[in-house]
């Protein structure tokens, strides 16, 4: 499934083709798979991502962290036309991850993963945070939404129905995480700091300190019982949605196959 959520001016074929060489790309990850493509999914990593699974206790955890850091690597080959077993990463002081060695700079990305879903995000040069979260029944709802949001965001949640509540709380949660994600900042950032929409099919970067001309924040299609958002740190950019195939891990062709 290809979902083209580029915003596009008729008139200037040259500059919807620049605007869409801009748009980001969004891959939506199924990560249950049989055990031959688990597997092949940890036989990409390097020997750190490898170190990193095996401190997981549950072994769906770990399955669940080697097939979205697989994924990362093979969309990430697809994009830079390398071999994903050699892509190198490196980590900020904020603990946000880039390229390093000889794909520095190529491309920006950002990652995540809930239960058995990850979505994994691509753009050339805008920064970018990605955000997927199991939607759960939460008694407390409210409560967390008082220690943590903007007082907006607060009063729209009380607002409403308690039907309304679980994936109004959930779309918001998961705009702030894609926002602070984008910043750089990540869990550093002070979530009461900036206020989005909380209705689950209209993104808004309502409030942001510095403004809010130069974001795009996208409500994206999401797997039933999933809440997910994309933020990208520049105004008017586009988002190509699609999802890889069942047996996405058998290689980079099954990627190709779908296109950029």
């Amino acid at each position: 499934m290809a979902v083209d959520f580029h915003h596009t001016r008729s008139g200037n074929r040259a500059s919807d083709r620049a605007r869409s060489d801009e748009s980001v790309t969004v891959w939506d990850v199924d990560l249950t798979l049989s055990d031959e493509h688990r597997a092949r999914c940890r036989d990409l990593l390097s020997d750190d991502e490898k170190a990193r699974a095996d401190r997981f206790v549950r072994d769906a955890d770990r399955w669940r962290f080697e097939a979205s850091h697989a994924a990362l690597r093979l969309t990430l080959g697809h994009r830079l036309g390398a071999d994903p077993r050699g892509i190198v990463f490196s980590v900020e002081p904020s603990e946000k991850p880039y390229l390093a060695g000889a794909a520095a700079g190529a491309c920006r990305f950002s990652l995540s993963h809930s239960g058995s879903r990850a979505l994994i995000a691509l753009s050339s040069s805008a920064e970018i945070g990605v955000d997927v979260e199991e939607v759960r029944p939460m008694p407390d709802l409210l409560r967390i939404a008082r220690a943590h949001f903007a007082g907006c965001e607060i009063a729209a949640l009380e607002a409403l129905e308690p039907v309304e509540l679980t994936a109004a709380f959930f779309a918001c949660w998961t705009r702030k995480e894609a926002v602070a994600k984008a910043t750089g900042q990540g869990l550093s950032l002070r979530l009461d700091s900036f206020a989005v929409s909380v209705t689950p099919d209209i993104a808004e970067l309502l409030t942001m300190p510095g403004g809010t001309k130069e974001w795009s924040l996208h409500a994206l299609p999401a797997a039933p019982g999933y809440s997910t958002a994309l933020a990208i740190r520049a105004a008017d950019i586009g988002c190509l949605y699609q999802a890889l195939p069942p047996d996405w891990p058998t290689g980079r062709a099954a990627i190709w196959q779908q296109g950029r």
